[in-house]
């Protein structure tokens, strides 16, 4: 599954509508108001309309097109949508009856848009170190959490947070679950300065003794949130590919369009072999990492645990985008350096999926390690 012909119908036209509104809403909005770091409220609001929302419901090859193209547009869209399907997995997935009907109907159209807090600032990729609590105390659980690089936090009705419910487990992967937190029960602390994604907050928060009922434990079993994350992780790994192989495909197509118009020595810079070098690699890499992506959509669609791949191809995915916007920056020569031009954006969004859903140098580690322990037959390379 590589293109968007082998997709149903439905999917289909959900594409062709994603890639009509990121060229001619999506590319301008970008242009005109990055660089001010200005919600993009008018294109979320387009976005709840289009039905992008949803999306996470709907097959994984889908969903991935649809994070191309939003990447391919502007990087601090994907952030949103990805957190917000975070969520709707995770109900969907792992959620109660009573939980999927009081939460989905709402979420899928947007009416309600969700955020996900998982890091701390003792933690980072690190989900085993998570101090953040919810203790039950007569029939409530009391929540004392202290989460960062919260994104889309600030404007979100909803947030799931990963915190320990065990008060005899004070560190490990044992006692976490995930919990559900209404806009009012968390306090923004302070907003994080970014690189890129400028548009879309990423914020530290604060609860601090918050009641909140026990059915606001995703799947209603305390102990489970850590088994849960770990599937959650492997689709936002999906999105944060895909959406990094967007941004190095607007790299690249304004690489090649502009070594056709930009001359040195007398004649135009596309015909120094140095340049249709650089492009070619970039593109071939591009190829490759959306092999590897829809290798990984493949997998994931049939069910279970895919750590490895989801990660090799989030791995990739970000050092491809970063080395092909990195090419497109030199391409443009002195003007790829300046802010109204796209290469210096699009090189400040793709280092964002160096560490986006788990740092890339971590994500590898866990490829080797399950090669040297065994988790990984040798016919998986």
């Amino acid at each position: 599954m590589t293109d968007i012909h082998d997709l149903h119908a439905e999917g289909q036209a959900l594409v062709r509508q994603v890639i009509a509104f990121v060229d001619d809403e999506v590319v301008p909005a970008a242009r005109r108001s990055d660089a001010a770091g200005e919600y993009p409220e008018a294109l979320v609001a387009r976005m709840k309309q289009i039905g992008l929302f949803r999306s996470s419901e709907m097959s994984l090859p889908v969903y991935a097109m649809i994070h191309e193209e939003i990447g391919r547009g502007w990087i601090s869209l994907a952030p949103i949508l990805n957190a917000h399907g975070s969520m709707v997995w995770a109900i969907t997935s792992h959620g109660t009856a009573e939980q999927r009907e009081k939460l989905l109907p709402e979420l899928l159209t947007g009416d309600r848009t969700a955020a996900l807090a998982l890091s701390e600032p003792a933690g980072g990729t690190d989900l085993g170190a998570v101090r953040s609590t919810a203790i039950d105390v007569g029939g409530k659980l009391k929540i004392d959490a202290h989460k960062t690089f919260i994104t889309h936090s600030r404007h979100a009705d909803l947030l799931l947070m990963l915190v320990r419910t065990d008060s005899n487990s004070e560190s490990g992967h044992r006692g976490l679950s995930l919990v559900i937190l209404e806009s009012g029960e968390w306090e923004v602390v302070r907003d994080l300065g970014k690189l890129g994604s400028r548009a879309v907050e990423t914020c530290e928060l604060r609860v601090t003794d918050q009641h909140v009922p026990v059915d606001r434990i995703v799947g209603g079993v305390p102990g489970r949130g850590f088994a849960q994350v770990m599937d959650c992780l492997e689709v936002g790994r999906i999105a944060v590919a895909a959406a990094a192989i967007g941004v190095g495909r607007a790299a690249l197509h304004a690489a090649a369009q502009r070594s056709t118009v930009r001359e040195a020595f007398g004649k135009p810079i596309a015909d120094f072999q140095n340049v249709t070098t650089a492009l070619g690699k970039a593109a071939i890499r591009l190829k490759a990492a959306r092999a590897l992506l829809m290798q990984a959509v493949a997998e994931k669609q049939r069910g279970g645990r895919h750590d490895a791949v989801t990660s090799a191809a989030k791995v990739f995915a970000a050092e491809t985008a970063v080395d092909t916007a990195l090419a497109a920056m030199e391409i443009h020569g002195g003007s790829g350096y300046l802010t109204e031009n796209d290469p210096e954006r699009f090189l400040r969004d793709a280092t964002l999926y160096l560490a986006g859903e788990g740092a890339n140098s971590v994500l590898t580690d866990l490829v080797g390690r399950r090669l040297v322990t065994g988790g990984l037959p040798p016919e998986w390379i």
